[in-house]
């Protein structure tokens, strides 16, 4: 804690605003948490209740005087029952979202693997494989196209799982939630989703060796690499089936405005709206998953280099809008809250962007039963801090199922 001297009060002296730590286990008492601040004289009842005489207080986290004489007892009787129902309540409520969470991981993972099949059909069956990237745009777009909010979800995954098929994913789920923000709509939304998954369809055409190097890459691969959505955007145009505004992001999303990008050096204008956002999106995914893991971003921190580093190379407007799109508190960011719990940002909601649903770290609660809020629900905690690799110890990171890589995936509500 951020001030760690303490004191033992008598449990016939609490009163609300008093800080305490009741040193009892997690299935030892029905409060969320046992450190808290008393917020009623039913807080102290059922305290009193659990056979406590004393407990331990925090004075720099109280919020009232702490007494030393007089005795205050509580008139109010307490209902503790009442307290352990909504504690198991709310362990049902965390159990249902791991629930959830892991079908929604499923749900991308089986996306990915339609990815990864339309992509190698492009070598043996093309009209299949533009046949599968629409369908699989179609159903996607119907979550986007409508009126209804969209949260867009964490998805954790290993280094070794990583390929270039859940980059795509990744891509293409930013881009619609991206797009859904800047009221793009019908055919547009449809042939941006088939771009968005297409746009990296010219390394097929690149050896492996260089598209799957981890290390970095010495000038003649840089400039192989390069070529990447020249060749895809000519495969493209080849295609029965795929419109021109595809075509133009698979070969201008690697485009800056300033005519610093590749491969033509287009500027302004002469670059397509629908590219200018994948070119974000599709930049945003490679700070957070690049080659080697060590060098991946926090989710904040690669909004931060979109804004700052890319300043004049990204159209300025289509970032500002994909920072609000995705928070404040991007998902994958771990925060620190007013109660100095440690938590980590699971999806964001665009209507309470400072807001967002959050995994618990708490070493009382078991992994099992972590709890899982949203902010939304709990106007008393706020996000405090962001917090980065090395501020964490690796037995958050285990208990929070944190990995190397990250992946995003769409909830409709």
């Amino acid at each position: 804690m951020s001030n760690d001297k303490k004191i033992k009060l008598s449990v016939d002296k609490l009163k609300p605003g008093i800080y305490v730590d009741l040193e009892l286990t997690w299935a030892q008492h029905p409060f969320l948490f046992r450190r808290f601040t008393i917020k009623s004289t039913n807080d102290i009842k059922v305290i009193q209740e659990l056979g406590l005489t004393h407990v331990t207080v925090y004075p720099a986290r109280c919020k009232t005087n702490i007494p030393s004489e007089q005795a205050i007892r509580s008139n109010s009787e307490g209902d503790k029952d009442v307290m352990w129902q909504k504690k198991q309540d709310r362990i049902a409520e965390a159990a249902k979202y791991r629930s959830k969470r892991q079908k929604k991981a499923k749900e991308y993972l089986e996306h990915v693997r339609q990815v990864k099949n339309l992509t190698n059909d492009l070598k043996h069956s093309p009209a299949n494989a533009i046949g599968s990237a629409r369908e699989v745009a179609t159903n996607m777009c119907e979550a986007f196209n409508g009126e209804g909010d969209v949260l867009i979800n964490l998805v954790n995954l290993t280094d070794d799982g990583f390929t270039m098929h859940h980059h795509t994913l990744n891509v293409t789920v930013l881009t619609l939630s991206l797009a859904k923000s800047l009221s793009i709509k019908d055919m547009d939304l449809h042939w941006l989703c088939v771009g968005a998954i297409l746009h990296d369809i010219g390394k097929a055409v690149v050896p492996a060796k260089i598209t799957m190097k981890k290390e970095p890459l010495n000038i003649s691969e840089q400039k192989l690499l390069n070529t990447h959505p020249s060749f895809g955007g000519s495969l493209s145009r080849k295609l029965d089936g795929v419109h021109e505004q595809a075509s133009e992001i698979i070969e201008q999303h690697h485009e800056h405005i300033d005519g610093t990008g590749f491969p033509k050096k287009l500027k302004g204008d002469a670059i397509s709206q629908l590219s200018r956002i994948v070119a974000i999106t599709n930049m945003y995914d490679n700070l957070c998953n690049p080659s080697k893991a060590e060098h991946a971003l926090t989710p904040k921190a690669a909004m931060a280099v979109l804004y700052a580093k890319y300043k004049g190379k990204l159209d300025t407007k289509i970032v500002q809008t994909f920072i609000k799109t995705m928070g404040v508190y991007p998902p994958g960011t771990i925060v620190s809250l007013s109660d100095d719990s440690i938590g980590l940002v699971t999806a964001v909601h665009s209507a309470a962007l400072l807001q967002p649903q959050v995994l618990l770290y708490h070493p009382d609660i078991p992994k099992s039963e972590a709890l899982h809020l949203d902010l939304k629900q709990h106007p008393d905690l706020s996000i405090k801090d962001v917090l980065i690799g090395k501020d964490c110890p690796d037995r958050v990171y285990q208990y929070l199922g944190i990995t190397e890589r990250t992946g995003y995936y769409y909830d409709q509500l």
